[in-house]
């Protein structure tokens, strides 16, 4: 693909991009302003335990399974915190509008504004790093893991479950549930977003080899990252931000196994 071609994508992802974000604007989607700091501080040790939840989740701990601290987390909170787990889950008190399937929407419709951003920073970053600077850019591990599984149904259905939906589910709730709403003690909920999307993106840095790979994982994890952080704090419900990581999942997912 020649150079005026590369100008003619990106030009016509630029229009979508402004086209979407306005619209979006237009509608309140980015809208903050019904959220401000907690009524009721989130709890240190929660913090604390979700922080050892996702490092034994990232790495290989010895003598501790990745699951035991996770099993910690929900005791701590069934046991003494239950009102507020269940606020972390879904906020009843935030919006007006605040039924599953609208947080769905809100989930599905940030997904589509992001879409054109997150495929223009990935892109540039790619061409960029490729041809310019002659780096390799390699996929992911996941990536690799579904190609080469694409034959055997029952594995890849198990994989699509894994992937598509306990993964997102599962990091939705440690990262937007518990550590942003931890950082809301002390920061507005912009700062907030942004911590938190910093430290999930920096979670991404292992999952590729190369210094190019890891910048385009870090950059476009980042990005994606601030959505998931609009849309849970926007309705108050992790099925926001479960339905819009759940979509980006299943999207990377159809992509390695139809395209390659």
């Amino acid at each position: 693909m020649d150079e005026a071609n590369y100008l003619a994508q990106g030009l016509f992802l630029f229009l979508l991009i402004v086209f979407t974000h306005w619209a979006g604007y237009k509608k309140n989607l980015f809208s903050l302003l019904k959220i401000t700091y907690q009524n009721r501080l989130y709890p240190v040790w929660g913090g604390i335990l979700t922080l050892i939840t996702i490092l034994c989740y990232m790495f290989s701990v010895p003598l501790i399974p990745w699951y035991a601290p996770f099993i910690v987390l929900l005791m701590y909170f069934a046991l003494g915190h239950k009102e507020q787990f269940l606020s972390l889950l879904k906020d009843q008190k935030t919006l007006p509008k605040t039924s599953l399937l609208w947080d769905v929407l809100m989930g599905f419709t940030l997904f589509i504004v992001s879409l054109p951003l997150l495929s223009f920073v990935g892109n540039a970053l790619e061409i960029i790093l490729s041809y310019y600077f002659q780096m390799e850019v390699p996929r992911q591990y996941i990536v690799d893991m579904i190609s080469q599984i694409r034959d055997n149904i029952p594995l890849l259905l198990f994989i699509f479950l894994l992937i598509c939906v306990l993964v997102p589910a599962f990091e939705e709730f440690l990262y937007r549930a518990n550590i942003q709403t931890w950082l809301k003690n002390t920061f507005s909920p912009f700062w907030a977003i942004f911590l938190t999307s910093v430290f999930f993106a920096s979670c991404h840095f292992f999952t590729i080899d190369t210094v190019a790979g890891k910048i385009i994982v870090l950059a476009s994890t980042f990005i994606s990252s601030m959505y998931l952080g609009f849309a849970y704090e926007r309705q108050r419900s992790l099925v926001a931000s479960i339905t819009y990581h759940s979509l980006m999942n299943t999207l990377t997912f159809v992509q390695v196994l139809f395209i390659g």
